[in-house]
């Protein structure tokens, strides 16, 4: 055999066990085990266990899940008929007819056809497709903001408003989905930020992480209200009422999960009210110690500006004591450290993390499972 032929046998061979790969990620994407690892999507694993630049971790997860949909592309696939590269130019169609698979594989398979025609003709379908959507029905509606509350610790946050603010929140509200998937430290990345719409993962996780960014929206408008005068005045604050042996609640009475109660106070501007069983206020409570913003300067800077949790990137994050305020943990920099909201919330569900926020830090699952550690981010800087 020539070099020439090794090497074209040799790429399908990687081809053909790049199919067989796919096929795994998406089973275990699918069936979530990542989550036992501490992450919040399988892209983020990817990253953390096989190196991988983020754009190229989300990229193979869209090829992934695409193929558990698309038989005639993933059989060719599996059989080596068809590169990785055309693979990925026939997936970014979407959901066409089995129909127009198979011509694309016929056309992939062509030794005439080169990745460029390929690609030029999804294209082409893909403006076909986009020519048969019915437009959408406009619907008027009355601007207004409604907050309602349900029964089972969820609520809903209803803003209608008109096209223009409408922009104006889409685009304010996809920044923060970058910000939250872009990577930290900063690595070499082929494929630019994540766009929400590409990634591949079901519909319930999706709409679970625009919350998470909504929330980053919010959380940063109300540190950036920090110099009016509003903040601090009681409208403003996060009232938690302790109810003698009955658990804690909002002022409403809606219930407030005690992990949640102690995440919020770790790092929010609180306000907790102890109240005997009959609602007989015991104490007027006091003001939770909050970081000063010196202390989150220093706290971010050698952390690097992201969460600390292994494996993990956010940019948005609270500050976790290591040792809890509540039980005489000390507002310093040495007792805390970058955590995005998700992780802290983990850790005061039964994650645990051990060291010194100052050199080691080391995570566990709540079986105790080792999940490794990580060092300031000034650390692993050279000098």
């Amino acid at each position: 055999m020539d070099e020439a032929q090794w090497l074209v046998e040799h790429r399908m061979d990687l081809d053909r066990a790049e199919a067989v790969w796919l096929e795994r990620l998406a089973e275990f994407d699918r069936d979530g085990l990542w989550a036992l690892d501490g992450h919040f999507c399988c892209a983020t694993w990817l990253v953390w266990r096989t190196k991988m630049a983020r754009s190229t971790a989300f990229e193979k997860l869209r090829v992934a899940h695409e193929l558990g949909r698309r038989p005639i592309v993933a059989a060719a696939f599996r059989a080596g008929r068809l590169s990785y590269s055309a693979v990925r130019a026939i997936t970014r169609l979407d959901r066409p007819d089995p129909g127009v698979d198979q011509a694309l594989v016929q056309l992939a398979e062509s030794p005439q056809a080169s990745i460029v025609d390929l690609e030029r003709v999804v294209r082409s379908y893909g403006l076909y497709a986009d020519q048969d959507r019915p437009p959408a029905e406009e619907v008027e509606r009355v601007r207004d903001v409604k907050i309602r509350r349900g029964g089972d610790g969820t609520g809903q946050l209803v803003v209608t408003l008109g096209d223009v603010e409408l922009e104006e929140v889409a685009a304010a509200f996809q920044a923060f989905l970058d910000l939250r998937f872009r990577p930290a430290p900063v690595e070499e990345s082929s494929g630019g930020d994540w766009v929400a719409e590409e990634a591949p993962i079901d519909e319930a996780t999706r709409e679970a992480k625009k919350a998470d960014a909504f929330m980053d929206l919010v959380r940063t408008a109300w540190v950036h209200a920090g110099s009016g005068q509003a903040v601090g005045a009681d409208r403003y604050l996060v009232h938690v009422v302790v109810r003698d042996g009955n658990g804690a609640s909002f002022l409403d009475g809606s219930p407030l999960h005690p992990a949640d109660a102690a995440m919020i106070t770790c790092d929010a501007s609180t306000v907790t009210h102890t109240v005997a069983a009959s609602g007989e206020p015991l104490n007027l409570g006091r003001k939770t110690r909050d970081w000063s913003t010196a202390q989150r300067r220093a706290i971010s800077v050698r952390d690097g500006g992201h969460c600390r949790f292994v494996g993990c990137g956010f940019r948005h994050y609270d500050i976790h004591h290591m040792r809890a305020w509540d039980n005489g943990g000390a507002t310093d920099i040495d007792n805390g450290f970058c955590c995005c909201r998700r992780h802290h919330r983990m850790i005061h569900r039964g994650f645990q993390v051990q060291g010194d926020p100052n050199s080691e830090l080391s995570f566990h699952r709540p079986d105790g499972t080792n999940l490794g550690s990580t060092y300031p981010a000034q650390v692993l800087i050279p000098a």
